[in-house]
């Protein structure tokens, strides 16, 4: 299922939507700060609109057998009401605000982005779209079709008695980061040719939200993600950086007003929040 779903959400379903997906970005700078060697700031504004389409060749239309509950006599019935196969879309749409503001003393970047179905960004806990079984008629049987790419499952039910198949919505999600970085060999008056001068030191804090009526709708509960972390860096030359970093990574599941989605289990117990705390340290070498 993993190719499938690697298939299907990274190269079938965007093309088989017939229309390119449009990203644009704008970017302001002034000087801050008019120390040497401080870069300008920036003020970015970026946003990405796009469309998914699954296809369901004719031959992946379900049957509607009598045993399902709701399903008439006329187990053909989503045959006959698709005898050429059917489609189902769904959009993906973001924008996001950033700033960047350099000092000689700090460097502050922080980012807020809010969109849907941004997956491909590796963000909105990394769900795309979920079926919208809702619109369906109450009582109306809820019957699996796949698409021609295997990687979606498509519902067919009855609204106003009539054989549909559910929308397929976006998952909704927001969030950003802030990031301070201190450059030490500068506050503490380093010399600059000398071997202080590469210290650094870093605080970041991210944070992913998936909206937690969508993710409900999904049958998953996890919904919001954060990272908080702090680096010291040391530059010994322009080839080799060392780096100790100390983060913090926590996953929290969504609450159920019904009671009826389970927390997930964590070292044996039904957990609302998953954690890890991680300590690294190495060098990195740059070419």
């Amino acid at each position: 299922k993993a190719i499938d779903n690697q298939l299907g959400y990274g190269e079938r379903q965007g093309s088989d939507s017939g229309r390119p997906e449009v990203q644009a970005r704008l970017v302001t700078q002034w000087q801050l700060d008019k120390a040497p060697g401080v870069p300008p700031a920036q003020l970015i504004f970026s946003g990405v609109q796009g469309e998914r389409k699954v296809l369901v060749p004719a031959a992946n239309v379900p049957l509607c057998p009598s045993t399902t509950t709701g399903c008439p006599t006329d187990a053909n019935v989503f045959q006959t009401a698709f005898p050429q196969g059917t489609s189902v879309s769904s959009e993906r749409w973001g924008y996001t605000v950033e700033v960047q503001l350099p000092t000689r003393w700090v460097t502050l970047s922080a980012k807020y982005w809010r969109g849907a179905d941004l997956r491909f960004y590796f963000v909105g806990s990394l769900f795309s779209n979920f079926n919208d079984t809702k619109v369906f008629d109450s009582g109306s049987p809820a019957v699996d079709g796949s698409s021609n790419d295997a990687s979606s499952t498509v519902v067919f039910g009855f609204r106003d008695g009539s054989p549909t198949v559910a929308p397929q919505r976006p998952v909704r999600s927001q969030g950003g980061f802030v990031n301070l970085g201190f450059p030490l060999g500068r506050i503490f008056n380093a010399n600059p040719e000398g071997h202080n001068a590469g210290w650094i030191f870093y605080l970041y804090y991210a944070y992913d939200d998936a909206f937690a009526s969508d993710v409900r709708r999904i049958g998953n509960t996890r919904q919001k993600n954060d990272l908080a972390a702090a680096t010291l860096n040391y530059k010994l030359n322009n080839l080799v950086t060392f780096t100790v970093e100390q983060s913090y990574y926590r996953t929290r599941a969504v609450g159920d007003p019904t009671g009826l989605l389970a927390f997930p289990i964590y070292r044996g117990y039904p957990a609302r929040q998953w954690q890890d705390i991680r300590t690294e340290v190495g060098p990195t070498f740059t070419f």
